[in-house]
């Protein structure tokens, strides 16, 4: 296997040949590429050459690059291979992906598609499935034993099925009307007397999710017992599926991006080259919002405007105590949307998650407002001023903290995505009340200050 080093050199002469029409060699020369590599270089090429490319290598490689591409990229691969050719190309892929693809197509497309696949039936039952659940991303890929077999038979079966290795992570047990009862390893069989019934050596702590479980919820059981992959079962308990740990892991990939993404108000599919008026018509909905409420906090500071006319000095200031406020407010909420992302935080806990987010607050409010305290007081040799600034930051604080744990959760008991708007809203909050707090306590001390 190349590493990365030849592999990019691979890649390079692959695009020269691509370009210089020379089919036979690039083939020749594309059989030593990871499928995953093989499918950068396809999608890298442009449109005529890569369907020419396609055209030329072997069906049952083509059909590997479904596997190791992006949901976005599956339409640029399909229109390449040829709805036409599909079902010659998809038929040693696994089921999932089959599905995958053939959500890309048309609907008159889908179905003569499926009636070609001689495992359309199997495909067309994973299509029932909501996407993202686990039904929509399990796999048929996985090996059953009936529970009243002997170890010895169980190996004499394993001898002649030959289940390829990346099926046989786990053996799973079932009784005669397939319900999952449990899993037994190699090492199970390999080491127990040849006579032992499978259902003594059954390990029955399943962690199996439902066909309806949405993904990131399987992906976190995944996650939380160390497994390889996840049995799905239908709600009677029957064994229909399994999900990867391959499958899973871009599930955890997907939502940490989407929640990155949604934070500051983008959408998951934009990318650095995405067209210059689909990133338009995506960013600029929520930085007109972010005006909007950048007018509120202008119009909180105009109240104040006599009290910074009296005290120029104030002006100084105020970006330190929304500036402060806002990071505290931001750091409180990307970890309260994460945790709720995770299933560590619910509604249900909101005293607890305030209770132990005041303490922060108020340790750290009290810190950085001694420090910006003093600091205004070596700078401006202002008591009250120096006072006015360490209150202002300590209160912000604190408000900016709450804001960081309330509204994620009051998003959610609304049923709206926290990671989506949540930065905004406590942006909003901590400028304003950082304005009212900071104005509002050197109204009361103008006289001093000035």
């Amino acid at each position: 296997m190349p590493d990365d080093a030849a592999a990019r050199e691979v890649l390079e002469d692959a695009r020269s040949l691509a370009h210089a029409g020379e089919w036979a060699k690039l083939v020749s020369l594309v059989t030593s590429l990871h499928p995953a590599d093989l499918a950068e270089l396809v999608l890298d090429l442009g449109e005529s050459n890569r369907r020419e490319l396609l055209a030329h290598l072997p069906t049952d490689v083509v059909g590997q690059l479904f596997e190791f591409v992006e949901d976005d990229e599956l339409r640029d691969l399909i229109r390449g291979v040829g709805v036409d050719e599909l079902p010659a190309v998809l038929e040693e892929v696994e089921d999932d992906v089959v599905a995958d693809v053939i959500q890309q197509l048309e609907p008159e497309q889908q179905a003569e598609t499926l009636a070609q696949l001689d495992r359309g039936d199997d495909v067309a039952e994973l299509l029932q499935y909501r996407e993202e659940s686990a039904g929509g991303l399990m796999s048929r890929g996985f090996v059953t034993l009936n529970q009243d077999i002997s170890v010895q038979q169980a190996i004499d079966y394993l001898r002649v099925l030959r289940p390829p290795s990346d099926r046989a992570y786990y053996l799973y047990i079932i009784d005669v009307d397939g319900r999952l009862q449990g899993t037994v390893s190699i090492r199970d069989l390999i080491v127990s007397a040849p006579r032992t019934p499978l259902a003594e050596i059954t390990r029955r702590d399943v962690h199996a999710v439902t066909t309806a479980t949405d993904q990131e919820e399987a992906a976190r059981t995944l996650q939380k017992y160390n497994l390889l992959a996840v049995p799905v079962v239908n709600e009677e308990g029957v064994l229909e599926g399994v999900m990867t740990a391959d499958d899973l892991i871009d599930v955890l990939q997907e939502e940490a991006t989407e929640d990155m993404y949604r934070m500051v108000g983008l959408d998951e599919d934009e990318r650095v080259f995405s067209p210059v008026r689909t990133s338009v018509r995506r960013r600029l909905p929520w930085m007109l919002v972010n005006l909007i409420t950048a007018f509120v906090a202008a119009a909180t500071v105009g109240l104040f405007d006599e009290t910074i006319a009296r005290a120029a000095v104030l002006a100084l200031f105020m970006p330190v105590v929304a500036g402060m406020g806002g990071n505290a407010g931001t750091q409180t909420a990307t970890i309260a949307v994460r945790s709720i992302a995770l299933g560590d935080l619910d509604v249900s806990d909101v005293f607890r998650a305030c209770r132990k987010e005041i303490m922060v607050a108020m340790a750290n409010g009290l810190a950085i407002g001694l420090t910006a305290g003093l600091g205004a007081y070596l700078w401006k040799q202002n008591e009250a001023l120096s006072i006015v600034i360490a209150a202002a930051l300590f209160l912000n604080t604190c408000a900016a903290t709450m804001a960081g744990v309330l509204i994620p959760l009051g998003l959610k008991a609304m049923k709206v995505d926290p990671a989506l708007a949540a930065n905004i809203f406590v942006t909003t909050i901590t400028d304003v009340m950082g304005f009212i707090f900071f104005l509002g306590l050197a109204s009361l001390a103008i006289e001093q200050i000035n």
